[in-house]
C-alpha cells in the first residue's frame, strides 16, 4: 500500500504532466503561433495577387492579377520601439516574368502572446497564443475606427478554425494549417442596386513552418444615391505559389 506521502508525490507528477501543455477540447495539443508564422531574415513567399479595384469613377468592378514576393529583409524598430521584422513586397505583372519593382513594406512584431502586422499604418493582431480552434480575439482593436473610411473594421472577432488540418492550393499540399476567420457579413441585397448594400469578408490560412499561404479580403459598399461604389471598396486575394526555407 502506498503511504500518504507517496500518494501526494504521484499526484503532483500527474498534475504536472497533465497541465504541462495546452490542449484543445478534443485533446489535441495547442500550437504556438510562431510555428505558423516563422520569422527569419531571407525567408520569402511568392503569391498570385488578385486585386479587385473600381474603375470609371467607381462604377465598374475590375480584377487585376499580379505576382508578388514578400521577403523578410531586416529587423528594425516599430514606432513604439519594439523589434520588428520588415517585409519587403516586390511585384511583377502576370505576363512579364523578369521585371520586379518595389510595391510596399510591412512590419511584423512578434511577442509571447501575439503577432502584430502593420500595413499602411494600420496595426492588426494577426495571431495570438495558444493556437487552437475557436480561440477568439479582437484583431482590429488598435485601428481607429472613428475614421469613417475605416469604420468597417469595427468589432471584428477573429477566431481559429481547422487547426492542424491539411490545406491544398495551387497544387501545393500543406499537411498542417490553421484558418483565421475575421468576418463574413452582408448587409442588404448585392443583387439589387436600387438600394444600399455592403459586403465584408476576410480570412487567412497559415501553414506550419511556412506562414501565410492564403488570404481573402473583400469589402464592397454600394451607394445608390450616387450610383457608385464607395472609395473604400476593394479586394485582395493572395494564393501561395512557392516559398523557400
Amino acid at each position: 500500500m502506498l503511504k500518504p506521502t507517496n500518494i501526494l508525490f504521484y499526484l503532483a507528477i500527474f498534475l504536472a504532466t497533465g497541465t504541462g501543455c495546452s490542449k484543445t477540447e478534443d485533446g489535441v495539443p495547442a500550437a504556438n503561433m510562431s510555428e505558423y508564422y516563422p520569422l527569419q531574415i531571407g525567408k520569402y513567399i511568392t503569391y498570385r495577387l488578385d486585386s479587385t479595384v473600381y474603375a470609371n469613377l467607381n462604377t465598374t468592378k475590375v480584377v487585376r492579377t499580379y505576382i508578388v514576393q514578400d521577403r523578410i529583409d531586416a529587423v528594425v524598430k516599430d514606432n513604439l520601439g519594439n523589434d520588428a521584422y520588415r517585409i519587403r513586397r516586390m511585384m511583377r505583372s502576370n505576363i512579364d516574368t523578369t521585371v520586379w519593382a518595389d510595391n510596399a513594406t510591412f512590419l511584423v512584431i512578434p511577442s509571447r502572446q501575439k503577432t502584430e502586422f502593420i500595413e499602411n499604418n494600420l496595426r492588426f493582431i494577426k495571431l495570438i497564443n495558444p493556437v487552437r480552434d475557436f480561440t477568439t480575439w479582437q484583431g482590429n482593436s488598435q485601428i481607429n475606427v472613428l475614421d469613417g473610411f475605416l469604420r468597417f473594421y469595427e468589432n471584428w472577432e477573429y477566431f481559429y478554425e481547422k487547426t492542424g488540418e491539411p490545406f491544398t492550393i495551387n497544387n501545393l499540399n500543406f499537411p498542417e494549417t490553421v484558418t483565421v476567420n475575421h468576418i463574413d457579413e452582408v448587409d442588404g441585397n448585392p443583387n439589387d442596386k436600387r438600394f444600399f448594400y455592403e459586403i465584408t469578408r476576410s480570412s487567412e490560412v497559415y501553414a506550419k513552418g511556412v506562414g501565410l499561404i492564403y488570404k481573402d479580403f473583400f469589402h464592397e459598399l454600394w451607394q445608390p444615391v450616387t450610383a457608385n461604389f464607395q472609395p473604400n471598396s476593394y479586394g485582395i486575394r493572395l494564393t501561395i505559389l512557392n516559398h523557400n526555407f
